[in-house]
C-alpha cells in the first residue's frame, strides 16, 4: 500500500492524515482509536513516531554556558502516581527539567542525573539562602525548574528557588507548565520511555500555539517520512 508518510504501512494514506489532524487536535490514543477504528496499538505506534518528529525536528533547546551539565535525552525513571510520598532517597532520581521563556518561547532541558541529588536538597531548601547548593551546575541561570517527583514548579529568583504562587504572575512559563500539567492529567501519568517526548510536544505545541500545526507537520513528513523516527527510536 502507497504511503508517504510510512514505509510499508499497512494502513492508508489518507488514514495516516486523519489519525495526524486528531493528534494535532491532541486527543488521546484512545479517542483517536475510537473516531478512526484503528486499533490503539498501532495508533500509539504512530503517535511514537509522531513525537520523535517532534522532538527531533522542533525541539528547542535550553541555552547554556555548559552543555555537559543538561542532557535532553529519553528517561529511564518511571513518573508513577505515588510521586508525593517519595524518600529523600529515591525522590532525587526522577526528573528535573530547566525551564527559560526566550523571546515569547519556552526552552526546557532535563538535568542530568548525576546532580539530581543535590538539585533535590537545593529544591527542597526553597526560600533559604544556602550559597554551597547547586554550586556546580548552571541551574542557578535557570528562570524555573520542574520538579517531577511532586508536580511542583519553582521560580529561580536571584539564584535561590521558590515554590511558585498561585497568585504569581501568569507568563509564558507559567502558562507553558499549565499546559504540561493539563497534558499529565490528561495521560494519566507517563512512564519514562514517553515523559520526555511529552515535555518537547507541549514545548513544540506551546511556541507554535499561533500556527497550524497540522499543515505545518504534514509538510515536515512530506520531506522526512514517519519511517524515518524508527531509527531515532
Amino acid at each position: 500500500m502507497k504511503n508517504r508518510y510510512l514505509k510499508g504501512a499497512h494502513i492508508s494514506e489518507r488514514k495516516v492524515r486523519e489519525m495526524l489532524k486528531l493528534f494535532c487536535d491532541d486527543l488521546t490514543a484512545t479517542q483517536i482509536a475510537g473516531i478512526t477504528g484503528i486499533s490503539r496499538i498501532t495508533v500509539n505506534a504512530y503517535l511514537k513516531m509522531i513525537r520523535t518528529h517532534i522532538a527531533s525536528q522542533f525541539e528547542d533547546r535550553l541555552p547554556m554556558t555548559d552543555r555537559s551539565l543538561i542532557e535532553a535525552t529519553s528517561l529511564d525513571q518511571l513518573l508513577d502516581s505515588d510521586a508525593e510520598n517519595a524518600t529523600t532517597e529515591t525522590a532525587y532520581k526522577k526528573p528535573f527539567y530547566g525551564i527559560r521563556a526566550i523571546d515569547d518561547r519556552v526552552h526546557s532541558a532535563k538535568i542530568i542525573a548525576a546532580n539530581q541529588q543535590e538539585i533535590f536538597e537545593w529544591l527542597k531548601s526553597a526560600g533559604t539562602r544556602n550559597p554551597e547548593a547547586a554550586d556546580n551546575t548552571n541551574i542557578r541561570s535557570m528562570q524555573a525548574v520542574i520538579d517531577f517527583n511532586n508536580l511542583k514548579l519553582y521560580r529561580i529568583e536571584n539564584g535561590i528557588p521558590k515554590v511558585a504562587s498561585l497568585k504569581g504572575p501568569v507568563d509564558d512559563i507559567e502558562l507553558f507548565w499549565n499546559m504540561l500539567k493539563a497534558r499529565l492529567v490528561k495521560f494519566r501519568g507517563l512512564n519514562g520511555n514517553t515523559l520526555d517526548l511529552h515535555v518537547k510536544e507541549t514545548a513544540f505545541r506551546f511556541n507554535h500555539r499561533d500556527k497550524n500545526i497540522f499543515e505545518l507537520l504534514v509538510n515536515v513528513f512530506h520531506n522526512r517520512p514517519l519511517h524515518a523516527a524508527k531509527q531515532l527510536n
